[in-house]
């Protein structure tokens, strides 16, 4: 009786060790083919909260245009990724001409600039701006959601030039400052706006 009571003491031990494991992946560190189809400022946002773009390049080179359409629906629903049905169509024809069928395409094109698509916002408040670049779709207050919470960017940046710090990572993007997934870069923002959005996130 002895000897079972030790071996189950032992058992429930290594089990509760086992479960305090932590695994940390590497920070992601592929990216989307740069264009100046608008679609890529939006592939940037829309996509790389949920997969890596890898997801892209593995895809069949030879794709026509209706596979990517069926792809970036399916991404919406059933999947629930979060942008808008305006968006579709640019994300698609960015897609296909840069990895499907249609790939040479894009350099024939008369292209519109990327900030067409997400304009900047020059001059608006706050609240517009969260809107206008989906930012509480990964991030929230105080809490972690794809991204780290404000009151956690708060914390690490307080002190001496952190609205400026805050602001150029808001243009430029980066991976493996919060955990593997990446933030994708708003370099459509003026600096003007991305400071409006750092000092907001700071005030937390």
């Amino acid at each position: 009786m002895l000897i079972r009571t030790l071996v189950t003491a032992m058992t429930l031990a290594l089990a509760g060790s086992a479960g305090a494991l932590e695994i940390h992946l590497p920070p992601e560190t592929a990216t989307y083919k740069p264009s100046e189809l608008p679609g890529y400022q939006l592939v940037q946002r829309n996509c790389m909260t949920c997969h890596a773009a890898q997801y892209a390049s593995s895809q069949p080179s030879a794709s026509p245009r209706a596979y990517w359409e069926a792809t970036v629906k399916k991404m919406k629903k059933p999947f629930g990724a979060q942008f808008a049905d305006e968006d579709m169509p640019d994300m698609v024809d960015y897609l296909v001409k840069t990895y499907g069928a249609e790939r040479g395409a894009a350099a024939a094109a008369v292209a519109r600039p990327a900030a067409a698509t997400v304009p900047a916002a020059s001059g608006k408040d706050v609240n517009t701006l969260l809107a206008a670049n989906g930012c509480m779709a990964c991030h929230a207050l105080d809490q972690k959601v794809v991204g780290p919470g404000f009151t956690e960017v708060a914390a690490r940046y307080k002190g001496k030039d952190s609205v400026a710090a805050v602001a150029a990572n808001i243009r430029r993007g980066g991976a493996g400052k919060w955990g593997p997934v990446p933030m994708p870069p708003f370099s459509q923002l003026s600096v003007a706006d991305a400071a409006t959005l750092a000092k907001y996130v700071l005030s937390r």
